[in-house]
């Protein structure tokens, strides 16, 4: 058995974007090109500061998806020098890609908001300060985007869950747009709470996967980001570790069951912390690595059952390319709303709560975060200390397992493959877009 550290995200063809009030276009759709070039004898003509919210995995394999087509669609403003600005998972990300033979990026900055925030809250102002950006463009970091409205830069919010926030962010009327994300009630909710400066684009996602006819083999268990600044490293590693054995018991089970044809778990997390701290049988110290996005969807499209955390990157990434999908017990709110929001919309999910484990109530993902991490953090202790409900989630592998293992080419299409059908999806082309038709207004 294999453990993999993972990294999610994609560069794929362009998407058209769905506009409230759209802009003018100044720029021709583009394709990635070659990023190495982006800045002749060293010598930008200006500076765009770009940071993710270092929650989970989200925000930074958003901002890496489209960051080849926002260096594209910058070209036509002449050199423009990229700059990273963020902490934790999200700033390990970039590094990441940050290779001499490939750079996303032309600087990358690790100032930290959220374990050192005055400190990081000075940083972030003298580099605003320095830079003078064109444009400060964040995923989702409202902490990020404070500091740099108060430093005189124009904002532009990135936003995944604009349909879900209990409370619209106080900051995002204030900036210069918002590059939301479709999903449920998202186009009513700007209605309603008559927000201009919104403009939809659908979710990030790979290409559906037309070509199946060969055989998928073993088991892929995809925890995703699943870390994030507001839940204990070993908490994260719990859930890890507790999902993890009970993905081999269920293995164990289905592979006595379909004699002959075996297979193998595949574990993939973006955190190497976690990672780490997973106890593997036997000891294998090579056994934890990075997986690039490619690599990530390469497995995802060639397993035969695909066990996964339900945030969204993970969720169309699988409905693109997998098959059979097991949905994990959900480590925060939006993956617990998210999947409900789903099924009300008549999307078929083959999933386990808590509740299914514990025999207790439904956690009420539509709470306040700090409820909704405690519930999570009760109920994961009760699985952890009760023997019959890590049995009722191995179980409940194992029927998804042996179903995957039996159930051959079907002439239907995956169920998740509905949120395509749904919301369409974006390479990451139009978000950049609509990011750099900001621009027109300088």
């Amino acid at each position: 058995m294999r453990l993999h550290g993972m990294l999610c995200g994609s560069q794929l063809p362009p998407t058209q974007a769905l506009l409230i009030n759209p802009p003018p276009r100044n720029a021709a759709p583009g394709r990635p090109g070659s990023l190495n070039q982006a800045i002749p004898n060293g010598k930008p003509k200006g500076n765009v500061i770009c940071n993710a919210e270092p929650f989970g995995g989200g925000p930074g394999a958003t901002l890496d998806t489209m960051m080849p087509y926002l260096r594209d669609r910058l070209q036509p403003w002449g050199p423009v020098a990229l700059h990273f600005v963020g902490s934790g998972y999200s700033l390990a990300f970039q590094r990441l890609r940050n290779k001499p033979e490939g750079s996303r990026w032309d600087e990358l900055h690790d100032i930290d908001l959220y374990t050192k925030p005055e400190q990081g809250k000075t940083e972030l102002t003298q580099l605003c300060e320095r830079l003078q950006p064109v444009l400060f463009v964040t995923v989702m970091d409202a902490n990020a985007a404070g500091i740099a409205l108060a430093a005189g830069c124009r904002v532009v919010v990135i936003d995944l869950l604009l349909w879900w926030w209990p409370k619209i962010p106080t900051l995002w009327p204030e900036v210069e747009r918002v590059v939301a994300a479709d999903f449920y009630g998202l186009k009513e909710r700007i209605a309603h709470e008559k927000l201009a400066n919104v403009v939809t684009v659908p979710p990030l996602g790979p290409p559906p996967k037309t070509d199946d006819t060969g055989k998928r083999k073993n088991v892929l268990l995809n925890f995703g980001g699943l870390q994030n600044p507001y839940i204990p490293l070993k908490e994260n590693i719990a859930y890890a570790q507790l999902v993890y054995n009970a993905a081999r018991r269920a293995l164990d089970l289905r592979n006595a069951t379909c004699a002959g044809d075996p297979a193998e778990l595949i574990t993939l997390t973006a955190s190497t912390a976690v990672a780490r701290g997973l106890v593997v049988e036997p000891p294998d110290t090579e056994a934890a690595r990075t997986v690039l996005p490619d690599e990530a969807l390469a497995l995802m499209g060639s397993s035969e059952l695909v066990c996964c955390t339900s945030g969204l990157g993970n969720l169309y990434g699988a409905a693109a390319v997998a098959r059979d999908v097991f949905l994990l017990p959900p480590t925060n709110a939006t993956q617990g709303i998210q999947c409900l929001l789903a099924e009300q919309g008549g999307i078929r999910m083959d999933r386990v709560d808590w509740h299914d484990l514990t025999g207790g109530e439904a956690i009420k993902y539509d709470n306040e975060d700090p409820d909704v991490f405690k519930d999570i953090s009760k109920a994961q202790q009760e699985v952890i200390s009760s023997s019959e409900a890590q049995t009722q989630l191995a179980k409940r592998m194992f029927t998804a397992m042996k179903q995957s293992a039996t159930a051959g080419k079907s002439a239907n299409e995956p169920a998740l493959r509905s949120l395509i059908r749904v919301f369409g999806q974006d390479s990451g082309d139009a978000m950049a877009a609509n990011v750099v038709d900001v621009l027109k207004e300088i």
